[in-house]
Order: C-alpha cells, then structure tokens, then sequence
C-alpha cells in the first residue's frame, strides 16, 4: 500500500494533481494559471499555465531553467539566459515565448533577437521567427504569426486547421480535470476555433455541439467524448 501511495505521488493519473517533484521548482503556475516574475534589472518572465522554473545568477547574466511549460521573456538591456531541455535561449534586448512540451522546444521571438543553441549548433531569431528543437535536432527558423502564438496572454486560445486530439491535449492544459477522447474518428477532425480561458468549462459541450460527439461525465472534472 505504502509503494502505491508512493507511486501516485510521483506519477498521478492523468496528471490530475501536481506530483511531488513537480513542487520543488522555484516558481511554479498551477493548471489555468497565470503569473509574472520581475526578474533582476528590467527583465520579466510570465508563466503561462502548468510551468516551472528555476532562477539563479551567473555573474551579470539571469539564468533561467524551464522545467515545463511555456513562458514569455521580456528584457531591454539585462542579459537573460534560458535553458529548456538540451536547447538554450539568450537574449539581451527582446521579447521570447518559450515552450516545453512533451520533449519539444519551441521558441519564438516576439520582438527583437534572440540566439538560440542546441548542442553544436547556435542560430539567430529576428521578430516573427520560430525554431523547434527536438530528440532530431533543430527545425526552422519560420515565419509566424506572433499573434497566435501569444494568445494565452490574452486569454484565448486559437486553432487553425488542428486536429482535434491536439487542441483537446492544449485545453487540458488549461482546465482542471481532463477531456478523453475516445473515438478515433473525433481525434482526426479538423478544428478552426476560438476559445476563451474563461469558457473551458464548457469546451466538452462545445465540442459534442460542433463535431456530434456524445458526453460522459465523471467524477474528478474527468469528461469522455465518443
């Protein structure tokens, strides 16, 4: 009994409560929260929802580590160096989305520059660009639209053209409980939507209304779509 508790506390089922290392970061943001940390000269760092990090120092340099989740760096002249898996983002003078989400790292800048190195390779982003870095190495840099990517921080979600397995897995970031989806057939279908954070109680219906999909709900905020 004493080795299941244990177990729970470290790997909780469908991540329906923080496990025990998860409270060890420095700054943390719990699920469909939202948090600004005012870092050492002019430089800030918010927290998107489920994200952790680590702050320290190294000489004139704000180090960050993002353990997971997705942040968005500010600064205009305090060098600020982050870590979010093997990759590393430095910037002294420009705005970065950060995220890390099941083994990925996407970074995007928003206004700026930012050098971005994974392993050997290093490269540079201008306002606008993307790169994604992974277990194959590092994809892009891209154009992309920096309103879409910062849409959390205006307290909406955007999809275009997503499957709707990948914009359930976004709004469980988001919502307490967890969404299921049972049907491979609901899990294909193409979404162009718009959500508010403040309506994802009602994302389950809204869904069953768009897609006919039938709605179970069960203890725990747990809700299967079929």
């Amino acid at each position: 009994m004493a080795a299941c508790g244990a177990w729970l506390a470290f790997k909780p089922p469908l991540g329906l409560w923080p496990a025990v290392d998860e409270l060890t970061a420095d700054v943390r943001s719990g699920t469909g929260e939202q948090r600004r940390v005012a870092l050492a000269g002019d430089a800030s760092v918010q927290l998107n929802t489920q994200t952790r990090i680590n702050l320290s120092r190294s000489g004139s340099a704000q180090q960050i580590d993002l353990l997971a989740g997705e942040v968005e760096l500010l600064t205009s002249g305090q060098p600020v160096s982050l870590t979010a898996g093997a990759g590393r983002v430095s910037t002294a003078s420009g705005c970065v989305n950060v995220r890390y989400t099941d083994g990925q790292v996407r970074v995007t800048c928003l206004e700026g520059s930012a050098r971005v190195s994974l392993r050997q390779d290093a490269m540079e982003l201008t306002a606008a660009q993307q790169v994604v870095l992974g277990a194959g190495g590092a994809s892009g840099p891209r154009r992309v639209d920096p309103e879409q990517v910062t849409a959390w921080r205006r307290g909406v979600l955007q999809f275009n053209n997503v499957p709707l397995a990948q914009v359930v897995d976004e709004i469980n970031r988001y919502r307490p409980g967890r969404i299921v989806l049972v049907s491979d057939r609901l899990a294909g279908s193409l979404v162009q939507a718009r959500f508010s954070l403040d309506q994802l109680a009602d994302a389950a219906l809204l869904i069953r209304d768009a897609y006919g999909a039938q709605v179970t709900s069960l203890p725990g905020g747990i809700v299967l779509l079929s």
